[in-house]
């Protein structure tokens, strides 16, 4: 079978024919082939829609040509439907907003005015335009003049809102980062030490918005004394040792720290609230004395010509210490810690203090595994709830169901408790015990379950579905047919690259595999060993990462590949998006670099230091600080500086998705990744009900209008395809399945 050679040829363009004369019709077979070879990189050069036309036409011309042409076709066909249906969906909710918007806007109605704004921005396909609209920038001036009064009067929340609005309308930036920091610093000071004060403050901004009363805090555990126990001062010098000599960027002095920790130290008596808990800063006497003496030691600092030395650094802190216990003599772990976080933030955002209180969480989060019972839970009508077992763990095998109430722990009860508060009370050390008070819905008595905490494996890589015959373990399947493979990983721990092993075996064991998609979008990163081994699986030669100059070492480094443990070279398309960040831009950076992996999505964070971990005092806190940028194999570093035109890691292929899409994706692969087993009694939907509540708290069946547009919730993994939920999915897949037209093994 013979088909034209504007459907086969790539090597000759039009003007190549005009000059060579017509060329001989080529088999159907080698048509395939050329498309097949040709398709990664015609979608990397923008070509998408060519390579999609090349394979429908070869379906229309010779339609039994390959077993998988007309199949891929008709998929093609529907994703392009789907694209169509979204991009009228997305029109209509545009302009939708854009009517909210002028309408929120000839009101007076500010804060409605920014979000919807904001969410007209997301959809809008010209979002410059947008900006420039008359309305917006009228919009934009009187928001920035109300958020500036709001500040002047000391009403945090409101001029955080405002604020907040104007950072999300333009995205990436950064113009109102220095203000969103201004005044979260306020209210983070009222969240610590005055939580009561803070909380009456949200019930009163709710009750002039109309919206539900915010859900009550735990206040017992959001005692400072208990978060700021065993910070000394101490802890405060090295670290500013360490920040004025290792910093990446190395332009830090001992003064610019200082300034920045007295600066913090100031907001303390700028924070209306802070009094009630510190009665001293409403000593006026005492007060003015203190600040005036802060302003002259800020003062001769930021004048002073010749570089302060450590030991200098020491005596002018004593004597701030000193200057504090004669006046208002605030707590000396008030001090410090106000001190400290204030220095820091001179630096960069990634460069912070680990103080003692968070010592056990921050390792929790790090090391891969934690102590506890093995439970994913969340809030579900102010109520904590299972969300789901992890599978082998005490709650597992206690019996603990998706959908179960936690009403005690440790017979005390959790009504207001927060999702923080309630992680710490059950974790603990390894073979002690906690009693969770279980109620199961549908029952009317809570039982008592207790278990003895074991060491949790945190699994980081994931599949396409749960087996329902196999205790919950995953498919790594996306398409058995074509044995394309799909792997989902959520962070970099230790054990990362071990898991991505046995996940890859599993697919060989199995069936082979001829191609896989590395979904990274949504993954924060983590460990940069892990990344280097996940990157190493893929590559068998050349440079994974470097950095910029060691200043330990006073060298570079840099991490090479090589064949010890690299996979088959099957097709990989990896999945980025602005949630992939640190170790995933690492992995897919170098990927992309050494031409091994197409990239589909969207831009990532563009979070490309180095961040090293140096104890403090008695080690019970540490400092982790910035003390490198990460570079990709062709030296480009990725990190996103104040002043850097361009950052992260770019996709080959760009494929946008909205806010709303982004939010539904999630929605879905949280109820499909709960551990179930036959008879529960959990309906994972109800978590989606809960979150598509409207702001002003009517059900959802009360809002036939305004839910007529929300999609039903997701039963199985197969219809985020069919129903075009994940278009940077759709179309990693099918450019797979187009690659491997022309592959025997398939």
């Amino acid at each position: 079978m013979m088909i034209a050679t504007a459907l086969a040829t790539f090597s000759i363009n039009t003007a190549d024919a005009q000059v060579l004369g017509p060329v001989s019709p080529v088999p159907a077979s080698t048509a395939i082939s050329d498309v097949s070879r040709m398709a990664f990189q015609m979608a990397a050069e923008g070509r998408l829609g060519d390579v999609f036309r090349q394979v429908r036409g070869l379906a229309s011309e010779a339609p039994n040509a390959n077993p998988g042409l007309a199949t891929l076709s008709r998929d093609i066909e529907q994703y392009q439907t789907n694209q169509q249906q979204q991009e009228q969906r997305q029109l209509t909710e545009y302009q939708k907003k854009l009517e909210e918007l002028h309408k929120n806007i000839d009101d007076g109605k500010l804060r409605d005015a920014l979000t919807s704004a904001v969410e007209a921005h997301d959809l809008a396909l010209d979002r410059q335009k947008l900006l420039n609209d008359p309305k917006v920038v009228e919009l934009v001036t009187r928001a920035e003049a109300e958020a500036a009064a709001h500040e002047e009067n000391a009403q945090w929340l409101k001029a955080l809102a405002l604020y907040r609005g104007l950072e999300l309308l333009y995205e990436n930036q950064r113009k109102y980062t220095d203000h969103l920091k201004r005044v979260g610093r306020h209210v983070a000071l009222l969240r610590l030490y005055a939580p009561e004060q803070l909380f009456e403050q949200y019930k009163k901004e709710a009750a002039e918005l109309g919206d539900p009363e915010p859900e009550p805090w735990n206040f017992e555990d959001d005692r400072w004394e208990r978060k700021l126990r065993g910070i000394e001062m101490p802890m405060l010098t090295e670290a500013l040792a360490l920040g004025a000599h290792r910093h990446v960027e190395r332009n830090h002095s001992f003064e610019d720290l200082i300034i920045g920790g007295i600066d913090a130290v100031k907001d303390l008596f700028e924070t209306d609230g802070l009094e009630k808990t510190f009665p001293t800063l409403a000593d006026k006497d005492k007060a003015t004395k203190f600040v005036d003496y802060l302003d002259t030691v800020r003062l001769s600092l930021a004048k002073r010509e010749t570089p302060m030395g450590r030991s200098e650094a020491i005596n002018v802190l004593a004597r701030l210490q000193q200057q504090n216990l004669a006046t208002v003599n605030l707590p000396e772990a008030v001090f410090v810690h106000e001190l400290g976080d204030g220095a820091m933030d001179q630096l960069d955002q990634f460069s912070v203090f680990i103080w003692p209180h968070e010592v056990e969480r921050f390792e929790r989060t790090t090391k891969g595994k934690f102590t506890g019972v093995g439970i994913q839970i969340t809030l579900i009508d102010r109520q904590l709830t299972v969300v789901t077992p992890l599978e082998g763990t005490p709650a597992h095998a206690a019996g603990i169901k998706p959908g179960d109430q936690i009403v005690t722990i440790d017979g005390k009860s959790t009504v207001g408790i927060d999702l923080e508060s309630a992680v710490d009370k059950i974790t603990g050390p390894e073979d002690t015990k906690v009693t969770l008070g279980v109620k199961t819905p549908g029952k009317d008595k809570a039982r008592d379950v207790p278990l003895i905490r074991k060491s949790i494996h945190i699994t980081s890589v994931k599949g396409w579905r749960r087996k329902a015959d196999d205790n919950g373990k995953w498919d790594y399947y996306i398409d058995p047919a074509l044995k394309i493979g799909y792997l989902r990983m959520t962070t970099f721990g230790p054990d990362t690259a071990d898991e991505l092993d046995a996940a890859v075996q599993s697919m060989i064991d199995d069936h082979g595999i001829n191609g896989l998609i590395f979904d990274l979008r949504f993954n924060p990163g983590g460990r940069l060993d892990a990344a280097v081994g996940v990157s190493n699986r893929f590559l068998n030669s050349g440079t994974i990462v470097s950095t910029t100059q060691q200043l330990l070492t006073g060298r570079p480094w840099s991490a090479q590949a090589d064949a010890t443990h690299t996979f088959d070279d099957f097709p990989v398309i990896v999945l980025i998006n602005k949630g992939s960040a640190s170790a995933s831009e690492i992995v897919s950076g170098a990927l992309q670099d050494h031409k091994r992996a197409l990239l589909v999505g969207e831009r990532s964070y563009g979070k490309g230091s180095v961040q090293n971990l140096f104890r403090l005092g008695d080690d019970n806190a540490y400092l982790k600080l910035t003390t490198q940028y990460y570079k990709l194999p062709h030296g480009q570093i990725i990190h996103h500086r104040p002043d850097a035109k361009d950052w992260g890691v770019h996709p080959d292929v760009p494929v946008h998705m909205t806010d709303q899409q982004v939010a539904d994706l999630l929605e879905a692969r949280l109820v499909l990744d709960v551990l179930r087993a036959d008879g529960d009694h959990f309906d994972p939907n109800a978590i989606l009900r809960n979150r598509n509540n409207d702001e002003d708290g009517d059900d959802v069946d009360k809002k036939a209008e305004g839910d007529a547009d929300k999609l039903p919730p997701v039963k199985s993994p197969d219809e985020i395809l069919s129903r075009g939920l994940d278009p940077q999915l759709d179309t990693a897949l099918l450019l797979l399945k187009t690659r491997l037209l022309g592959d025997p093994r398939s």
